[in-house]
């Protein structure tokens, strides 16, 4: 869904796909752009030299904030030594159950999915009543498609219905989750202010480059790594290129399908890198060249697949439909496209009961497969939200209590990504 203000001329989309359905609105958008004028704190992009440092002295601060709750969380998480707790799990007998029961959940809720996956597997050591115990007292990791599914299909997988509380006691809090939140807080307010230096850096009349290869290892992570490489590349400096880009999977312990990504990433930017060192274009590709961008193309993973339909649909007049795969028995219009019907077919799903409901009601939802976060909205027929619960798997179960509830009809919705499904609830 694409809002703009019908008054604005200059907000109408006139071409457009039909998966993007226009809806006017009368309102302007009152928020700072950060993509015009002068003066980050007046809704542009450069910074003032003390704006700049303000934004230092708050990425510092965050970045320190983050490390001492890092520091408190390691220290708590499977005792401080998760190797050494693992061991003592695979290696413990039927006659350690009790103390090893009293240690693990002396050490709850911070365990990690590791110990917890070691402790399922020792059943002579720890019945399923015991692991259950244990399990529940560690919400947080119940949280991870990676656990549950192992639970679910070991070689003596757990009972369905301890997996079915196990569900519902994933949205438990705990202190572990207060100190995720916590680091995770911080890292958004350091990555924030290292965005916002960046940003200026880019629209300054002169570029620092190597203040800006400091701040995006300042941000850090791969795709950062990917953005200093193009920075050198852009000085002509393919030896540093190369030699970053050659290190990116052993930074990274990329495997699997990272794996796949990367060989497809490295072999795209080489080529470009090709092209750039010998001054051609991608619109003077050889035989070769273009043989490899259009089995990219076709077969390739990650963003260099796009990258390669990009090149090949607008310097060779290819066309790649990347439209999403919906079943048949949807309607789709010449203009619109019914949104729940669609969230339906791409995996999304709610439904609640009892309803009516008098003093409780129990929403079961599944999410996407490629999502696995979304949170439920409760409103009444005014819009107004009344609660708001965040989802954290792919699928589960959360009982909403309503006795607080007044009788009448309110509306929930399960919303994920761009996704969304929304049922009424009747209150009794």
């Amino acid at each position: 869904m694409y809002f703009h203000n019908q008054n604005q001329p200059d907000e109408v989309l006139t071409l457009h796909s039909n998966y993007v359905v226009p809806i006017d609105v009368n309102f302007e958008n009152t928020c700072l752009s950060h993509y015009g004028g002068q003066g980050g704190t007046d809704g542009g992009i450069i910074l003032s030299d003390s704006e700049k440092q303000e934004k230092e002295t708050e990425f510092l601060q965050s970045h320190n904030d983050y490390n001492n709750v890092k520091v408190l969380y390691n220290n708590l998480l499977d005792g401080g030594n998760t190797e050494e707790l693992k061991t003592e799990v695979e290696t413990s007998w039927p006659d350690d159950m009790w103390e090893l029961r009293a240690e693990l959940l002396g050490k709850s809720p911070h365990l990690s999915k590791e110990v917890l996956m070691a402790a399922s597997d020792k059943t002579e050591v720890l019945p399923e009543s015991v692991l259950f115990e244990i399990l529940s007292a560690n919400p947080d990791e119940l949280r991870t498609e990676e656990l549950m599914s192992y639970l679910e299909n070991k070689q003596q997988p757990l009972p369905q219905y301890m997996i079915d509380v196990l569900e519902q006691l994933a949205n438990g809090i705990s202190y572990k989750t207060v100190l995720l939140s916590e680091m995770a807080s911080h890292h958004s307010k350091k990555i924030s202010a290292a965005q916002d230096i960046i940003r200026s850096l880019l629209n300054e009349e002169v570029l620092d480059i190597g203040e800006l290869r400091n701040w995006l290892d300042n941000i850090g992570g791969i795709e950062a790594d990917k953005q200093i490489i193009e920075t050198y590349i852009s000085e002509d400096d393919y030896i540093s290129a190369q030699s970053l880009l050659d290190m990116l999977p052993s930074l990274y312990e990329l495997s699997d399908e990272k794996l796949l990504e990367y060989n497809d990433y490295k072999l795209l930017k080489e080529l470009l890198m090709n092209l750039d060192k010998e001054i051609r274009t991608i619109f003077e590709l050889d035989e070769t060249e273009m043989a490899n961008i259009v089995n990219l193309a076709e077969n390739g993973y990650g963003s260099a697949k796009t990258s390669a339909q990009s090149i090949l649909e607008f310097a060779y007049a290819y066309h790649f439909c990347n439209c999403p795969e919906l079943p048949e028995n949807i309607q789709l219009k010449s203009n619109s496209i019914d949104m729940d019907k669609l969230a339906k077919a791409k995996g999304l799903d709610i439904n609640t009961e009892p309803n009516p409901a008098n003093t409780w009601t129990a929403f079961d939802y599944k999410l996407p497969l490629s999502e696995t976060e979304g949170f439920i909205e409760i409103t009444d027929n005014f819009g107004r939200i009344l609660q708001q619960i965040s989802v954290h798997q792919q699928k589960g179960q959360y009982i909403l209590d309503t006795r607080d509830f007044n009788p009448g009809v309110y509306y929930y919705t399960l919303k994920s990504g761009s996704l969304q499904r929304t049922g009424k609830l009747i209150i009794i």
